[in-house]
């Protein structure tokens, strides 16, 4: 799963959010990654999945605007 190459942008919005999920790999914590469509959510997860201690388990990824509203409020 080599995709880091995709990564195209160069702005400091984009570059920062880069560096941010860096970090946040190695914490032990659920990561919520949000954006609007075509942004690079999912290669932004990739990289925290890539670079977290759980690099070799499952990358479950899911779009939550699929769920109903209703299930997201009992979770």
């Amino acid at each position: 799963m080599e995709r880091e190459a995709q990564f195209i942008g160069q702005s400091y919005a984009f570059l920062d959010s880069v560096e941010r999920a860096s970090r946040a790999a190695g914490l032990n914590r659920p990561v919520l990654v949000i954006g609007e469509r075509g942004t690079g959510k999912e290669l932004v997860a990739e990289r925290l999945h890539r670079l977290s201690p759980r690099w070799d388990g499952p990358l479950v990824t899911m779009n939550c605007a699929a769920l109903p509203e209703t299930l997201i409020e009992a979770e």
